[in-house]
């Protein structure tokens, strides 16, 4: 009478074994294709509930129009075949084209909604009816190869992707959208094979027009000027001697004088300036105003010396596109010189002549500035460009050879085993943008977003915001960690948790052991019993044959979908209630589970730009009717099943334990150089997710990608060597011809 269960628990043993054999009724249910619309309709609707706010008189009219639009979009989910998804698309595009000249904001939002939904859906149907008209017009043929063919090309589209295609849209749950969508990429990577073997025009654009659908770019990024700029805005010059051909130059930097982003849909464009001032005395004036022939007579005069004057303004332009760096300089000058003489010995006779005539040292003085000046106003200028341009050349030659170590060609980025591929860079005056498909580079699993960004997220907020489709995101990125060799080489890892004081580090409260045999977990077990204490536990988890998948759920929630899970419990007691009522006198449980569906709730929040907790609820965990339970006492080899309603127990049990234990921890050192997480939004229906981020004190750590400033210790360097980013005002010499006196004069 001990052992008997009190009716209360067996009534819930009964409720649980039931829950259990209908796995699939808490099923996290899958967002329609069409939840963006479905969102703006009711933001609509709802605001016309509010009983604070006028009634609208057309508020019947347009419900009758919202409700007639998902009537239609209902029945293209339902169709089965493209023939009958024609039908409400040619009805949905006639809706979306009277909406067009409504002055009413929230009939716009709609709009856009609509319209982004059957964008890429118009385009597929056309792309399957360009095949079916191009199969229908061939002439008959008696080949029966072609005839096979052609039949395939039928079957393809009809059977093929409209069943895939069927089965995505009319998935009731995630598991089975997910499905639907592996079916889709299966199909798809047929058809990419088909046409790099035998290219066919209708079948590439069917193959853009699915592409356009389900591998949407999934990961948006906006950076406003205040993050950007730390990164972009850099000195040009930097005050110091310069050595070039045969001069020296004292080169004396000025303020910036500017710096700003560029409209540019070519690539990331912006602009930085800066003043300058450049002296150079011109140390062989004499020499060339001697060996003019018409100057000699100045000369035997005179020596004469000069000093030029530069004052500048520097301007580099950049342009960071696909295809990598390039550089444009730019200067304006403000060009004078200084000319001097000192009477020669023994010339005295001659300087008496020439100051009788009108021709004193005053004035010669004046003549080779009046001829001298212009020469230099057109030389230096000149020479500055050719100079920067020359070392230009070299400087990108070797920032390229960096920078295409990521951008790899054809529009992709790629970091690590990562890529992102179409990638889009642009800049507006006000902030850049970067876009793209982030997938792994190596995976098995290479999808997109199979829905557009919703409208409330067509709006960056300030400092960066990074939109990402979180359920393609995530599967990729875990895909390609699944993959690396430290992954691989993990079997399975065994958790014991102690008893700690309030407020101990997450790392004295677990203990974490890799690879632990079933001898060692065993011994772990005897351990945490014989402690008595239900805060120390011992539990053994085996890796996942294959990467987990990620998605959305209709509510909003993550939705993780783990195959091949195995975890190893403590059995309970047998004389206990529980084991009375397992039924299993053993040491470990071990459960079974060929397919786990957890559906998650989070909540980020920013402590400091380096720490965050996250508060995360486990909303709904399902599990196929095919998992069991196993009983082992000494050896694994000795497992025998438990019967089906003492696994369901267990599971059950399992599973309640986890929907209620918070997950509640501090992620520290989550290091973003010169940035903060400000915010994380849950995850939308569509897929889609915000992350912002804010500036801080931090130096942002990116290599500059303009080139280094001039360095004034540095030995003499040529003019080839000369530093692009100072492109200090070059002297030249002074042809001799410009600094004589002529005869005539």
């Amino acid at each position: 009478m001990q052992r008997l269960v009190p009716t209360a628990f067996l009534g819930a043993m009964a409720l649980a074994l039931g829950t259990f054999g209908g796995s699939r009724l808490s099923a996290a249910p899958a967002p329609s294709t069409y939840a963006n619309v479905e969102k703006a309709i009711k933001d609509v609707t709802d605001a016309w509930s509010n009983p604070e706010r006028p009634k609208d008189p057309n508020a019947p009219g347009w419900g009758l129009f919202f409700d007639a639009i998902r009537t239609q979009l209902k029945a293209y989910t339902d169709a089965q075949t493209p023939e009958d998804r024609l039908v409400p698309l040619n009805q949905l595009y006639q809706m979306s084209a009277a909406m067009a000249p409504v002055p009413w904001q929230p009939a716009q939002t709609i709009r856009e909604e609509l319209r982004a939904w059957l964008r890429p859906r118009v385009r597929l149907a056309w792309a399957e009816r360009r095949i079916n008209d191009r199969l229908a017009s061939l002439p008959p043929t008696s080949d029966p190869a072609v005839d096979a063919n052609r039949k395939k090309w039928a079957s393809f589209v009809g059977e093929d992707l409209g069943k895939a295609l069927t089965r995505y849209q009319s998935a009731g749950n995630v598991t089975q959208r997910q499905e639907g969508l592996k079916e889709i990429h299966r199909t798809l990577a047929s058809l990419g094979e088909r046409n790099a073997t035998q290219p066919w025009q209708p079948a590439a654009e069917l193959q853009d027009a699915i592409n356009g659908l389900f591998n949407q770019p999934n990961l948006d990024i906006t950076a406003d000027v205040s993050i950007v700029q730390p990164i972009f805005d850099n000195n040009l010059v930097t005050t110091g001697p310069i050595y070039r051909k045969g001069y020296w130059s004292q080169v004396t930097a000025g303020p910036k004088t500017g710096f700003g982003l560029l409209p540019s849909d070519q690539g990331i464009a912006f602009y930085n300036s800066q003043a300058l001032t450049s002296t150079t005395p011109i140390t062989d004036f004499q020499n060339q105003i001697a060996a003019d022939p018409q100057g000699q007579r100045a000369a035997k005069m005179y020596q004469f010396s000069a000093t030029s004057f530069d004052w500048a303004e520097q301007t580099i332009y950049a342009l960071i596109s696909t295809s990598g760096l390039s550089l444009t300089p730019a200067s304006t000058h403000n060009v004078n010189i200084q000319v001097c003489s000192a009477p020669q010995p023994g010339g005295g006779l001659t300087r008496a002549i020439a100051g009788l005539v009108g021709y004193g040292q005053d004035r010669i003085n004046n003549e080779v500035y009046r001829n001298a000046l212009p020469q230099f106003q057109a030389r230096i200028p000149q020479e500055a460009q050719e100079e920067a341009q020359e070392r230009i050349a070299g400087e990108l030659a070797q920032r390229n050879a960096n920078i295409q170590r990521f951008l790899i060609g054809n529009d992709i980025l790629a970091i690590q085993e990562f890529l992102v591929s179409g990638l889009s860079l642009r800049s507006r005056p006000d902030a850049v943008y970067v876009g793209g498909l982030f997938q792994s580079r190596d995976g098995q699993v290479q999808r997109g977003a199979d829905a557009p960004q919703p409208a409330r997220l067509a709006a960056p907020d300030a400092g960066l915001t990074a939109d990402i489709h979180v359920g393609s995101v995530l599967t990729s990125a875990v895909d390609a960690l699944f993959r690396r060799p430290g992954v691989q080489e993990l079997q399975n890892f065994m958790i014991v948790t102690h008893d700690v004081p309030p407020g101990t580090p997450p790392a004295q409260a677990v203990t974490v052991t890799k690879n632990a045999d079933f001898p060692t977990y065993l011994k772990a077990v005897d351990e945490a019993r014989a402690a008595n204490n239900p805060k120390v536990q011992a539990i053994r988890i085996r890796r996942p044959s294959q990467p987990p998948e990620f998605a959305a759920d209709a509510r909003g929630f993550l939705v993780a979908l783990v195959k091949d899970v195995e975890i190893d419990v403590p059995a309970p007691d047998p004389n206990s209630q529980a084991g009375s009522a397992v039924g299993a006198n053993a040491k470990v449980l071990r459960i079974k589970l060929p397919q786990t569906e957890i559906a998650l709730s989070y909540q980020v929040e920013p402590r400091a730009a380096d720490s965050y907790h996250v508060h995360a609820k486990i909303e709904d965990i399902t599990v196929p009717t095919n998992a069991e339970v196993v009983a082992i006492n000494e050896s694994e080899s000795d497992a025998r099943p438990l019967n089906r309603f003492s696994g369901a127990l267990v599971i059950t049990a399992l599973l309640g334990k986890l929907r209620t234990q918070p997950i509640d921890t501090d992620l520290n050192n989550v290091r973003i150089p010169g940035l903060a997480i400000t915010s994380v939004s849950p995850v939308d229906p569509s897929g889609w997710m915000r992350i912002n981020l804010a500036r801080t004190a931090e130096p942002v750590a990116v290599p500059p990608v303009v080139p280094p400033p001039i360095d004034p210790q540095s030995q003499p360097i040529s003019p080839e060597a000369a530093p692009a980013a100072a492109t200090f005002p070059v002297q030249v010499e002074v042809p001799a011809q410009a600094a004589v006196v002529t005869e005539g004069d």
